[in-house]
């Protein structure tokens, strides 16, 4: 639900930025309202009022962007009329006319939270200059709102769809956690969701409307990172033009999120430690003690107790790391959820590309519930959005659609023992993809044949050759 929320409100705010904007004119002279519809016609869609309360009876019955509006009306004056638009809308952008010697009037107007002003007699280039800096700032507001709607999006709770009895386990942790500030670390193999998690730790705590700033600290060079972290001074350093500030002082009030955080150069643990026990730090290039208040959450597809046996990761700073642990499974001891969530990201993707896919087949879900998922459930979503993408509108996916090695039941992986020479490997995988075909066909060879995009009597002389033999009950 919360999912299709948030895809609903995005919609809501693309097709208010395609559209045209509509703005409001309010003036009680007949001859500025002509004007002004002139002057803005054609690149706005203007509508007009005569009065505020006229103003106001249109912004409750029609979508309004902007109001252009005089500060001196008869009865409900401007300044009036304004305050009751922000409270009908607090999103519909006000910018005021008034005349030289309404400067007080106007600056007061600023105060309720019109947007701007212009005087008469106004210049035709500053006013649409004025206007079109106010759309500008609701576009990025809408913006704003909307990565911010997709970030609490993906921690919602509705996001992690699982069935898994030890996923359940995790979320009622995830509850729990969240209303602390304990640091939190997190593993897991690559793509089972360990941001997904600390996002919706973030969301469950009383930090849910701060910062989440979310640091790879394996993609930022070695020597950058600590200007990355902490920021730097004017002259710290050769290139450093201005001041910058670094991700702890944006994350100042939130989370933040250090990805694989086993990838930390030594030099560096030694300050992330201190900055976790003493919420201080200094920018590059300076002594000035800055205090942060700040929620610690890490995560690493590796195993940290064992880098601290190698000398590699601190063990004070793994310790203090590691003060609330969680474990993510990965998908393959947790098949149960390979159905809800292809059945989730198919209905995600099918929004995202406006397209009708209906559902997956048995016999496709299955082959999927029965591969290995190395890449866990990013694989999975990856896979899924491909074959939305590809697939035809108003048709199922099917086994003909997933790739090849998928169609194979048993595992691609070695169970023991001596490993068959690579001429044994590929004629054992032959014989495997050809019997699974043909049962997907119903062992009829022509459709085998035509699936497989080999010719029929190809297919036969692989079969005569790998000792395939159709059932009793008759050939193709």
């Amino acid at each position: 639900m919360a999912f299709m929320l948030q895809e609903t409100a995005k919609i809501v705010r693309q097709v208010s930025i395609m559209k045209k904007t509509v703005v409001l004119v309010v003036d009680d002279e007949p001859a500025i309202r002509a004007t002004l519809d002139i002057l803005l016609r054609g690149t706005y869609d203007v509508v007009q009022a005569k009065d505020g309360a006229g103003a106001l009876d249109i912004v409750r019955k029609k979508t309004i962007d902007l109001v252009l509006m005089d500060v001196n009306l008869p009865g409900v004056d401007g300044l009036a009329a304004l305050e009751a638009i922000r409270d009908i809308d607090a999103e519909i952008g006000v910018v005021m006319l008034s005349g030289l010697d309404s400067a007080q009037q106007a600056v007061a107007a600023l105060r309720k939270g019109a947007f701007d002003y212009v005087t008469k007699p106004f210049d035709n280039d500053d006013l649409l200059m004025t206007l079109s800096r106010c759309i500008q700032r609701q576009r990025l507001k809408n913006e704003v709102a909307f990565l911010k709607d997709e970030l609490e999006g993906r921690c919602a709770r509705g996001e992690m769809v699982s069935r898994s009895p030890r996923m359940r386990e995790i979320f009622d942790l995830i509850r729990k956690v969240g209303s602390s500030s304990s640091n939190v670390l997190i593993t897991g193999e690559s793509g089972t969701g360990k941001e997904l998690v600390a996002r919706a730790i973030q969301a469950a705590g009383e930090r849910r409307n701060k910062p989440f700033v979310a640091v790879n600290c394996g993609a930022v060079p070695s020597e950058l990172m600590e200007s990355e972290l902490f920021g730097h001074e004017k002259g710290a350093f050769t290139g450093a033009h201005a001041r910058k500030l670094g991700r702890f002082e944006y994350a100042d009030g939130g989370t933040i999120f250090f990805d694989e955080v086993s990838t930390l150069p030594m030099g560096l643990q030694v300050k992330l430690l201190r900055a976790l026990q003493e919420k201080t730090f200094e920018r590059v290039g300076s002594n000035v003690s800055i205090k942060v208040d700040i929620r610690f959450i890490a995560a690493t597809n590796t195993d940290l107790e064992a880098a601290v046996r190698a000398g590699t990761f601190r063990d004070d700073l793994y310790y203090r790391l590691n003060v609330v642990p969680i474990k993510l499974p990965p998908l393959r001891e947790r098949k149960e959820d390979v159905a809800p969530l292809v059945e989730h990201f198919i209905a995600k993707h099918a929004r995202l590309c406006n397209k009708r896919i209906n559902g997956i087949t048995g016999e496709a879900l299955a082959a999927l519930g029965d591969y290995h998922w190395p890449g866990n459930i990013r694989e999975l979503e990856n896979l899924i959005e491909r074959l939305v993408v590809l697939g035809r509108d108003g048709h199922e996916i099917g086994c003909e659609d997933l790739p090849v090695g998928m169609l194979l039941r048993e595992s691609a992986e070695p169970s023991g023992g001596e490993i068959a020479d690579f001429r044994e490997a590929c004629r054992t995988f032959e014989k495997r993809y050809i019997i699974e075909v043909l049962n997907k066909t119903n062992w009829n060879r022509i459709r085998a044949a035509d699936f497989m995009k080999v010719h029929r009597n190809t297919l036969f002389m692989k079969m005569k050759g790998l000792g395939i033999k159709p059932p009793v009950r008759g050939d193709a």
